[in-house]
This record gives C-alpha cells, sequence and structure tokens, in this order.
C-alpha cells in the first residue's frame, strides 16, 4: 500500500499543486518534436515527403514500437537541412521525445560525419531528404536494439508514456476541483477528499514517472557506446547518400544547381542509379562541372586591373566583404566562425592567364581493359566535360571510344542546325555508359581523327588523347601524322591515367604536343 503524502486540504493547499503556474506548466500540451521549424521548412518536408511509400511503410512499422518515430524522422530531416537547428525547451517535449529522439539526435549531431553531411545537405532539398530517408530507414531496421539500449527493460519506454499520460490526466482533474474549491468557498468534505485524493495521485504519477526517467536515464549513459556505434553507421551510409544524389544532379542534370524535388531530378536519379558506370563518372563529373561553373561566374577585374576569380578558404585578408559582414551583428559571427573552421569562406583568388584555341574538340578515350573502373570513370568526366566547354562556345566536339585495332565508336555532338546529335543529358549518358574493352590499339583511334579533320567538318579541331600510357605507335604511322599535322596545323594534347603506375609519359611523347 502506497504511502500518502496528503492528508488534509490544507496539506494540498501548501503544496506547489495549489501554485495555478504550477498546475497549469505540469500540465501543459507537449510535443514529440525536438527541433523547431518554420512553416516554410515544414511545407518543403511535407513536398518531398508526398508520395514517399517506402517511408511511409517504415514510419507506421516503427511507430509500433515508437509512436514519436515520425517526428524523429521529421527532426532528422531538420537537422541535416536547416542553417541553424533550433531545440524545444525539454518541459515542451513528450516522455518519448525526451527518452529516445532527443538522445538519437544528439548522437547525430556530435558524430564525426555530421559536418560533412551538413555541407552536403544544408539548403539542399533532395541531398538532405535522400539522407534523411537512408538513415530513417537503417534506424528503423534496428529500432528494438536502440530502444533497448536507450530505454534498459523492455516497455520502459511505453511505461513511462502511461505514467506521464496519467499525470496530466490527474494534474487537470486536480486542477478543476481546486478551481472549483475556490469558486464556492465554503466546506465540503466531499469536495475536500476528492482534492486530497486527486493531489495524492498526481504526487505519485509524478515520482513514478520520475523513477522510470531516471532508470532509463542510467541506461542510457550506460549503452552510450552502442547506440553512438549504431548511429554513426546510419549516419555514415546517409551521408554517402546525399552525396551520390548531389553528384548526380550535378552531373547529369542541364540545371545543376537546381537540388529541388522535380520530375526531371527525380527521374535523373533513377536513371543514373541504375547505371554503376554512371554513378562511377558521376562521382568526379559533378566537382568538375562545379570547377567549371564557378571559373565562369567569378572572373572580373579587381583592383588595379588584374584579373581575379574566388575560391573557398579561410584567408581573412582576402575574404569578400559580403563575408566579413557577418562579423557585424553577434548573430551572424557563429555562421561566420562556421565557415572560416570548415574553410568555407568565399575569398579572392589570383587567376593566372590562360591560352586556349577556340576550335572544334576531338576526344580519344581509351576504354581497354586496364582503365577499367575508377580511371576510364575519371577520363569519361573529363572527356565530357570537354564536351560541356565545347557546347557552351557553339563548337563540334568528337569523342572516340577505342581499345584494339578493331574495336571502335564515335559519338558526335554537333551544335543545334549543324546536323544530327543534340547536347541532351540522355546522349552524354549514353556515350558514358560505353565501356569497349580489350586490349590498347593507339592508330586506329588517331586515324579516325585525322579522318574527323580531313573530311568530316572538324577543319580546325585539337585533339585531347586520354589513356593509361600502355601502348606505342609506329614510326610508319607518326610520319603520317606529322604530315597531317603540319597541313592541318592541329595539336594533341596527351591526358594521362598513370596514378597507380606513373612513368609512362614515353608512350605519349612520340605524338603529343602536351602531356
Amino acid at each position: 500500500m502506497s504511502r500518502k503524502t496528503y492528508h488534509t486540504l490544507q496539506d494540498v493547499l501548501r503544496s506547489p499543486w495549489a501554485i495555478p503556474a504550477s498546475r497549469h506548466t505540469a500540465g501543459a500540451h507537449t510535443s514529440d518534436r525536438v527541433l523547431r521549424s518554420t512553416r516554410l521548412e515544414d511545407r518543403i518536408y511535407s513536398d518531398l515527403r508526398s508520395g514517399d511509400d517506402a517511408m511511409e511503410q517504415i514510419e507506421r512499422a516503427s511507430e509500433r514500437k515508437l509512436p514519436s518515430f515520425s517526428a524523429l524522422s521529421r527532426d532528422v530531416f531538420q537537422s541535416f537541412y536547416s542553417l541553424a537547428p533550433r531545440r524545444a525547451e525539454a518541459e515542451d517535449l513528450s516522455a518519448a521525445a525526451r527518452t529516445f529522439n532527443a538522445p538519437i539526435l544528439d548522437h547525430v549531431t556530435q558524430s564525426e560525419d555530421y559536418p560533412t553531411l551538413k555541407n552536403v545537405c544544408e539548403g539542399r532539398q533532395l541531398p538532405a531528404y535522400e539522407a534523411a530517408a537512408e538513415f530513417t530507414a537503417r534506424i528503423g531496421g534496428e529500432l528494438d536494439k536502440l530502444l533497448k539500449d536507450l530505454g534498459g527493460e523492455k516497455g520502459s519506454g511505453n511505461t513511462l508514456e502511461k505514467l506521464e499520460r496519467a499525470r496530466e490526466k490527474a494534474i487537470q482533474e486536480l486542477s478543476a476541483l481546486l478551481e472549483r474549491q475556490e469558486k464556492t468557498g465554503e466546506q465540503n468534505p466531499m469536495l475536500e477528499k476528492a482534492i486530497v485524493d486527486a493531489a495524492n495521485t498526481a504526487e505519485s504519477k509524478t515520482r513514478q514517472a520520475e523513477a522510470v526517467g531516471k532508470l532509463i536515464a542510467v541506461s542510457a549513459v550506460r549503452n552510450a557506446g552502442a547506440v553512438a556505434e549504431l548511429v554513426s553507421a546510419s549516419l555514415h551510409a546517409a551521408a554517402e547518400r546525399a552525396q551520390e544524389a548531389q553528384n548526380i544532379i550535378a552531373a547529369w542534370s542541364d540545371s545543376p544547381g537546381s537540388m529541388e524535388k522535380n520530375e526531371v531530378n527525380l527521374d535523373l536519379l533513377e536513371r543514373v542509379r541504375g547505371s554503376q558506370i554512371l554513378r562511377r563518372v558521376a562521382m568526379y563529373l559533378g566537382r568538375f562541372r562545379e570547377i567549371l561553373a564557378q571559373g565562369r561566374r567569378n572572373g572580373y577585374t579587381y583592383g588595379r586591373g588584374e584579373t581575379y576569380s574566388l575560391e573557398l578558404g579561410n584567408s581573412i585578408s582576402r575574404a569578400l566583404t559580403s563575408e566579413l559582414a557577418l562579423l557585424a551583428a553577434p548573430e551572424s559571427i557563429p555562421l561566420f566562425m562556421q565557415k572560416y573552421q570548415r574553410k568555407q569562406i568565399k575569398q579572392y583568388r589570383r587567376r593566372e592567364p590562360i591560352y586556349k584555341g577556340a576550335g572544334d574538340i576531338i576526344c580519344c578515350l581509351d576504354e581497354s581493359d586496364s582503365t577499367e573502373g575508377d580511371p576510364a570513370a575519371w577520363g569519361k568526366a573529363v572527356a565530357l566535360t570537354l564536351l560541356e566547354i565545347a557546347e557552351d562556345g557553339g563548337r563540334r566536339f568528337a569523342l572516340i571510344h577505342f581499345s584494339d585495332a578493331s574495336s571502335l565508336k564515335v559519338d558526335l555532338f554537333l551544335p543545334s542546325g549543324l546536323g544530327q546529335g543534340r547536347y541532351s543529358p540522355e546522349s552524354k549518358m549514353k556515350a558514358a555508359e560505353t565501356f569497349l574493352g580489350g586490349g590498347t590499339n593507339f592508330e586506329a583511334p588517331m586515324r579516325q581523327a585525322v579522318d574527323l579533320i580531313e573530311r568530316q567538318g572538324f577543319e580546325n579541331a585539337d585533339i585531347v588523347f586520354i589513356t593509361d600510357g600502355e601502348c606505342r605507335i609506329s614510326e610508319k604511322y607518326l610520319e603520317e601524322l606529322r604530315t597531317a599535322q603540319t597541313a592541318h596545323h592541329f595539336t594533341v594534347t596527351g591526358i594521362l591515367l598513370d596514378q597507380g603506375d606513373p612513368g609512362m609519359e614515353f608512350s605519349l611523347r612520340e605524338f603529343c604536343q602536351r602531356i
């Protein structure tokens, strides 16, 4: 039999329960959301979440074990997407949010992968949602273990939730009874007994909830390492998923800076994820296109007429005025410090003069067995970046895939109005998915390149030759090639894929003017 705290009405009136503010605060409505969000952010998430049947199934299954799971998935997105995530007050959180959601989010923000993930997801809708969906799916699959590690005994989280609901109900009843007693102002033994009983119930439920809460807290501390490991593994997978989404859009989209949910981007993600080659190429091509776009945007005259561009870094002396302006307001100083620590401050960089031709481009790409994997993907990314340069200048571009003497494939990209072959994402992806395999022969692609110059309208072209260098050209053909170069004034630039096996320059030195 439980010991009663209050025996008379006077005992209750002398207790904290008699203070209206205390009663109202204790019985106030609580939320499962740990992080605050704006209406705009809520609309963005709702749009991203719409139509995601897989997420719907995960949340429904997980909410049977953790009723606050859907709020957790929403908060995970918020922590990835928001520039400055804002946390709700602890007293405004439900028991489930305090016990499970908040500790999980703490492990997320304290993980070593979190800054990297934020760098990819912050302000970018699709990468942030892709990361949140991946994290939620993995956490949902490990929810039984996670709840046990955080909550201790099985069902302790549900027990705490029930105790807090019973406590709130008792507080509401006590509040109503005390207000009734204050209004009548008369002695009423039955009413006084009801007030005492309600106060004892509220006190009992409060103490029980606090005791269960302490047990859960002890369990959470004891198993912190296991929880951190599980969350870290899920966060690492989420970071990879977000990076992949960003790479795909940056590499293959006509609007690489647009990371919003739209039909084009969703179709693009589905198309590229179905091809291992395209995913591999995207790892390099997205970055190359970003460098190319930054160079286009940021060239301008500064100071005494020198040409500059912009770069990211942490040099205060070269920082833009707009970045230094963040130091003017106390609320923006943390943002400046964050950008400084991550070397993300926009700053001036001296641009050296670049001399380049403005003719058509013929790119010979080695697709022999020795280039399979990352070397081939890197080479395709270089070729497709050259294609974009040609496209911007309204120039012709030819991609010659080659391996042995009998394996050759030519993709022609011609500006609008000059013939077939448009610069569409699909045509670029089809070219990128080509991989011939086999041995290596340099003469066949060079003969094809010279034929394009002499007979197929590429008379103003220069040649780029991408290979790992494991081949030679005969002396007889070298003489023919030099004669053609003299007649048509083209140059051959070699790009060597020999990082893993350096020292192959000799194979290109015979016919390349620059390596």
